[in-house]
């Protein structure tokens, strides 16, 4: 008897100890933390508010710019450079001397062609003297008609003479302005080619002249884009040595003919340089304005996808990152396309690639609120 009680007690005790550890497991579990849920986390940087706006369509053109107008000033009679009275970065007038050759020679020819119609008007004076006298001979038949054809021809000729010299002695007469070389048009002198004590030929290059107050930028367009250039339209473009300051032009003509070997066809735009800022030969980076579209929803090229022949693009919304459908249009000059379907006005969306996202899962963002400014 007293056996089975001790057996009893020996049970019960063995059951409180195990519902006892059952307890405490039960207790440990409970107080054990849930497994942690995946969170991705985004700068506010990383993130693109798309909003109605402006997006203009560009084509890049590069080039050097130079002067619309330039001309080189060349010696129009041969003879001593006598005096040159510009130098290089001088401003000249229209009008105003340039150089000047001597006139020794011009005026020793002017002499003799002075000469030369004196002599010829003292034969057509003998020879209509001759011929009048002839013709009355002729009248009372004492002399031939074929005679008389001879001193009429004498006369002629001796007219033809004098209307020659008299030819030359205005050509000779100019070449004495033409010592003085002038400016065409007012500009800044660019080259001096030649120098005073120097004896020049004809047509030699004395002094060249550019106008900056315009300038000329030849550009490239490939022949794919070419069908979207029109004369006036506008371009904006960028120049060596300023920084971030933009100067603005206008196509104003476009060259009928491919060039041969590249079949690029060449375009001129013509930039307003009143202030004499840039120079000749400064090389310029721009972009031409094709077309511009008010009030487009646009998203980053960026944060545009494509898989299986889908494109989307990846959202935020409700602390989720969704995954959004879209159909995008032409894109912008900005690294921007236009978004036809998919996105509203207010969506934030993921602005480049970061890797493999997943639809679902939770978004936290940090840093500062974007403003306005931290868009592009």
């Amino acid at each position: 008897m007293k056996r089975a009680i001790r057996y009893a007690l020996l049970g019960a005790v063995i059951l409180a100890a195990v519902g006892g550890f059952a307890a405490v497991r039960v207790k440990r579990a409970e107080q054990k933390p849930a497994a942690a849920q995946p969170v991705a986390e985004f700068l506010q940087n990383d993130l693109y508010i798309v909003e109605p706006g402006s997006l203009e369509q560009w084509l890049p053109l590069t080039g050097s710019l130079a002067p619309l107008n330039e001309a080189t000033v060349k010696a129009k009679v041969a003879g001593e450079l006598v005096e040159v009275t510009v130098r290089e970065g001088e401003s000249v007038r229209q009008g105003q001397m340039l150089a000047r050759i001597d006139l020794t020679e011009v005026a020793a020819r002017v002499a003799a062609r002075e000469a030369d119609v004196a002599a010829a008007k003292a034969l057509l004076v003998w020879t209509e003297k001759n011929r009048n006298q002839q013709k009355a001979l002729l009248e009372k038949s004492f002399i031939s008609q074929n005679a008389f054809d001879n001193v009429q021809s004498n006369y002629e000729v001796a007219a033809a003479k004098l209307r020659a010299a008299e030819a030359e002695l205005v050509v000779a007469r100019k070449s004495q302005g033409d010592a003085v070389l002038v400016a065409p048009f007012s500009g800044i002198v660019s080259l001096r080619h030649a120098q005073p004590g120097e004896r020049v030929a004809l047509d030699a290059k004395v002094v060249s002249i550019v106008d900056l107050s315009r300038l000329q930028l030849e550009a490239s367009v490939p022949p794919a884009a070419i069908g979207q250039v029109r004369v006036g339209q506008t371009m904006n473009f960028r120049v060596e040595g300023f920084g971030e300051r933009e100067f603005a032009g206008r196509i104003e003509r476009i060259n009928p003919a491919a060039t041969a070997g590249s079949r690029s066809i060449s375009v001129y735009a013509v930039i307003d340089n009143r202030e004499g800022l840039l120079r000749g030969g400064m090389f310029a980076q721009g972009a031409l304005t094709l077309s511009r579209i008010d009030n487009a929803l646009s998203a980053p090229a960026s944060a545009v996808r494509e898989e299986t022949g889908q494109t989307f693009v990846y959202a935020i919304e409700g602390g989720v990152i969704r995954r959004k459908n879209v159909m995008v249009g032409a894109p912008g000059a900005d690294g921007r396309v236009q978004v036809l379907e998919g996105l509203a006005a207010g969506d934030r969306i993921v602005r480049v690639n970061l890797g493999s996202l997943r639809e679902g899962v939770a978004a936290r963002v940090s840093g500062p609120s974007p403003t306005e400014t931290a868009k592009q």
